[in-house]
């Protein structure tokens, strides 16, 4: 019986699938002009797909890892409905239909800031499955809070990294 069961476990884990974070607009890797300081700075469309079981809620973190002073945040979305997914140029607001919240970018700002390098650079979007339907915090959190409160509820994640280049 155990070993029925052991070899069962190993099989689902074999067989499970992974989170997937699907930005259509940044399909070949690349951010195009529109999401960034050179066109609109519209946020990117996305939604996901194999939500691991017990997901509640999601938490998405758009960042410059390449950054001279540090991590700068370009987009912190927090609190999603896992049956939602969010459409292009979503307004600069705390609060988003559904009790999504958007945390402060890099300039200390509500909502998306789309990167504006001076030649070019690499940017990574992570996408978290949680096992709670709220992080507990309010509108306006950092990159750093929310990444501190990702950590005790994180139940899978998955990384897209794109590039813009001038």
């Amino acid at each position: 019986m155990r070993k029925a069961l052991a070899i069962g476990l190993l099989f689902s884990f074999a067989f499970a699938q992974k989170l997937e974070l699907h930005i259509p607009a940044f399909a070949n890797g690349q951010v195009p002009a529109k999401y960034t300081c050179a066109g609109a700075a519209l946020s990117p469309a996305f939604n996901f797909t194999n939500l691991p079981a017990g997901t509640k809620s999601l938490a998405l973190l758009f960042w410059d890892p390449d950054y001279p002073k540090g991590l700068i945040a370009r987009w912190v979305l927090y609190d999603i409905p896992t049956s939602m997914t969010l459409p292009e140029g979503v307004a600069r607001a705390a609060t988003l239909p559904g009790g999504v919240k958007q945390g402060k970018n890099g300039l200390g700002k509500l909502g998306y800031d789309g990167p504006c390098p001076a030649k070019s650079a690499s940017y990574q979007i992570d996408l978290y499955a949680l096992n709670v339907a709220s992080l507990g915090l309010p509108p306006g959190a950092s990159l750093h809070q929310v990444k501190a409160a990702i950590q005790k509820h994180r139940l899978q994640e998955s990384i897209v990294n794109v590039t813009f280049k001038r």
